[in-house]
């Protein structure tokens, strides 16, 4: 129903609640209950005068139908909810294991990032998406060919300035624009997970500098354009990576790198690695002092 009231909202006129009850079909308290929780998920809507209602801005769905008639694979399960509470999660627990899926959701109650992070992102204003795919045996250093894949999507779109913080962080002039999330099945199925921030209002309850992509660009692309790019990609990497491993990616990433030849902390289980960052290895690990390093939270750091 929420996506219903936003279509009919989306033409920016101005409709009372009898107005839309009756296009809806639907009895005037149950669609106050709807309209509320529409506004603790984000969409902002003026009241010209009592229990009137209009759009302050105009919103982007995403379109299914559109998107799955765009994608390389035509036998992938395309899925898309107005609200879930985790893409990641709904991609693991489903059960059919026949074919890739993809899972986007307008928005998520409880959606997260590395380490069990928060992933904030308001009804409708940027991308919450999951791929599901066949498991790679030899996935060392798939979440930096994946993170190259997403950088160059957003580059290719305008975003020259954006860089990369290992392993997989998104940035813009380091303020997280993107996120990404590697999670397996029982060694049968890996699912990875995309949040990116496209026109996202001011949010007090995000706690690191962020930023997105309305911010940085005059002319911000379709949120179903950006979600077919960023598909595409994606599946073409899952589908190369078994063959030519990391080796493609090596070049970008040293683009991309935000750390190089710079003084980083990495924050690992067994305490902290201070030194100068010198690039990643050919598994993708992070290279400080001479040493190389697969895990642990790095922060570039002045001493």
């Amino acid at each position: 129903m929420y996506r219903q009231i936003l279509k009919i909202l989306n033409n920016n006129k101005k409709y009372t609640i009898e107005q839309l009850a009756t296009k809806l079909s639907i009895n005037i308290d149950e669609l106050c209950i709807i309209i509320k929780k529409l506004e603790t998920y984000g969409i902002k809507l003026n009241h010209p005068t009592t229990n009137t209602y209009q759009l302050i801005e105009a919103i982007e769905l995403l379109d299914a139908k559109l998107i799955k008639s765009k994608l390389i694979d035509s036998s992938v399960e395309l899925e898309i909810f107005d609200v879930l509470n985790s893409t990641n999660k709904y991609a693991l627990d489903k059960t059919d294991f026949n074919k890739p899926l993809i899972c986007l959701a307008e928005y998520q109650t409880a959606g997260y990032g590395r380490q069990g992070s928060n992933w904030i992102s308001p009804y409708a204003s940027g991308l919450c998406l999951s791929i599901r795919h066949d498991y790679i045996t030899k996935s060392d250093g798939l979440s930096i060919a994946l993170a190259v894949t997403i950088a160059r999507v957003l580059y290719n779109l305008g975003i020259v300035d954006v860089g990369l913080k290992w392993p997989n962080d998104i940035l813009w002039e380091q303020r997280k624009l993107a996120g990404l999330l590697l999670e397996s099945i029982f060694g049968k199925k890996i699912v990875i997970g995309i949040g990116i921030n496209v026109r996202m209002p001011k949010n007090d309850d995000i706690s690191q500098p962020w930023v997105d992509i309305a911010t940085i660009l005059k002319k911000v692309p379709s949120r179903n354009t950006l979600t077919i790019e960023l598909i595409n990609n994606c599946l073409e990497t899952l589908v190369n990576y078994p063959k030519t491993g990391l080796n493609p990616f090596l070049k970008d990433w040293q683009f991309f790198d935000l750390s190089y030849g710079k003084s980083v902390t990495l924050y690992t289980d067994d305490g902290y690695i201070r030194g100068t960052a010198d690039g990643i290895d050919g598994r993708g690990a992070l290279r400080i002092n001479n040493q190389s390093y697969i895990c642990g939270s790095l922060r570039l750091t002045n001493y």
